[in-house]
């Protein structure tokens, strides 16, 4: 599997649709999530890659329950992903999630996940 296509598994794991940053429909349903889609190689170091859980709602359960959930999966030492040629290895970025509002409707909520991934592969 390529890395794109095992961080889109891992990241559609949460119950919610999936998508990479650049690919987001104009016509998306709420609750979705979006990631960037950054890769990288063996001795490159760490990716920050950014997510975002996007909410239509009144209340901030949901968006800071599915935050935890994800923080969940990640965990203290970080979560495996195995990918075409090795792994990609995630971990909590820092700080790790902020909670925003959309200015025009304010019942749209996010939450700005911080991911960083290391890739241990050798291309």
């Amino acid at each position: 599997m390529t890395k794109a296509n095992a961080l889109h598994r891992f990241f559609s794991s949460f119950g919610m649709t999936a998508y990479a940053a650049a690919s987001v429909p104009e016509d998306a349903d709420f609750p979705y999530l979006t990631y960037d889609l950054i890769t990288g190689a063996w001795g490159g170091g760490e990716v920050g890659l950014s997510v975002n859980l996007w909410f239509y709602t009144t209340s901030e359960d949901g968006p800071n329950a599915k935050a935890e959930e994800l923080s969940q999966a990640i965990g203290l030492g970080g979560k495996i992903v195995p990918c075409d040629g090795g792994y990609i290895w995630l971990k909590r970025g820092s700080p790790w999630c902020q909670s925003l509002r959309d200015e025009a409707c304010p019942t749209i909520k996010r939450r700005y996940i911080n991911v960083t991934a290391e890739y241990l592969t050798a291309s």
